[in-house]
């Protein structure tokens, strides 16, 4: 989602696929309002970040030249897998890559950073800056090429993703999520930028933030009711280091172990409390039953069938 958000803030073109039956409730409209702005800087918790990552953060946010809130998006979800992909979003761009439907590459090139290239024109580099239960805030610093504007663009993007766990009525897991985003751009005449591309930047960026919602729904869900197949992708994860591929292996067994009840099965514990740039320790979200469901596009990842779309 973070990768998904900086590039569609930097002005990567829409997402296209993915989009399936998914329980989620209708979602709330984005908004860029003075309300929605002044409501995302209260909720950063500056007084758990380092000096660095604060300063890093305020640069951005206190001279922002745009701001947007994504739609909020209440998806059936397990939270220990929904946790895992929001850390490790290099793991949805490798499952993309198998199914053919990206152009997007993600690599990890330190223990909280990744770069990334959306095969369009956008490039960045983004760090996990702070993680918790409730919330994930990510730092990028990109660029953008392209036909969208004459002059290369360049500048930095403060993403924080917050979630809370739920049930449906039913007892299904549930995770409700929106996103803000604050982007500064470094060119002269940002104004002019925004002004013109500040509606299809927004709407971008909420269509990749609902269409990724529902994608971690669906890896959840092929967790649950096809966990043999997903352990196959699992297996053909090659752009992943062999510890996060394990680790995503061990993760979708441990949600198929929660699902089947089979707690004698023994599981390693998946996504642990892990430490950020700026917070010592996290802690992992709670286990949670749901029930069986399918969908096409979780058959193309467990099959790999032929596409008939890519993302952008």
């Amino acid at each position: 989602m973070a990768l998904t958000m900086c590039e569609g803030v930097s002005f990567a073109q829409p997402a296209d696929g993915g989009r399936s039956e998914r329980s989620r409730s209708e979602p709330q409209e984005g908004t860029s309002s003075r309300e929605a702005k002044a409501a995302a800087i209260r909720a950063i918790p500056f007084d758990q970040l380092t000096p660095d990552a604060t300063s890093r953060l305020k640069s951005v946010i206190d001279d922002a030249s745009y701001f947007r809130r994504m739609p909020t998006q209440t998806v059936e979800c397990d939270p220990d897998m929904y946790t895992f992909l929001v850390r490790h979003p290099e793991v949805v761009v490798n499952i993309w890559d198998l199914m053919g439907i990206t152009k997007v590459s993600l690599d990890r090139i330190g223990e909280y950073q990744l770069a990334g290239d959306d095969g369009a024109g956008t490039t960045c580099k983004m760090e996990l800056v702070y993680g918790s239960n409730s919330l994930h805030v990510y730092q990028s610093v990109g660029a953008y090429s392209g036909n969208l504007w004459a002059r290369e663009l360049r500048g930095k993007c403060v993403v924080m993703l917050h979630n809370r766990e739920s049930k449906f009525p039913d007892g299904r897991p549930a995770v409700t999520a929106w996103m803000d985003a604050f982007m500064k751009l470094d060119n002269v005449g940002a104004e002019l930028v925004v002004k013109t591309l500040g509606p299809l930047v927004g709407k971008t960026a909420d269509h990749n933030f609902v269409e990724c919602a529902g994608f971690f729904s669906q890896i959840s869900q092929t967790a649950r009711t096809n966990p043999l197949g997903l352990q196959q992708v699992g297996s053909r994860l090659t752009k992943v280091s062999p510890a996060i591929r394990e680790e995503f292996m061990r993760t979708s067994m441990s949600v198929a172990t929660r699902h089947l009840g089979q707690s004698s099965v023994e599981v390693t514990e998946t996504t642990p409390g892990i430490p950020t740039s700026s917070r010592r320790a996290l802690s992992p979200p709670s286990e949670a039953d749901d029930e069986d469901t399918d969908s096409p596009t979780i058959r193309r990842m467990t099959r790999m069938e032929e596409p008939t779309s890519r993302r952008q």
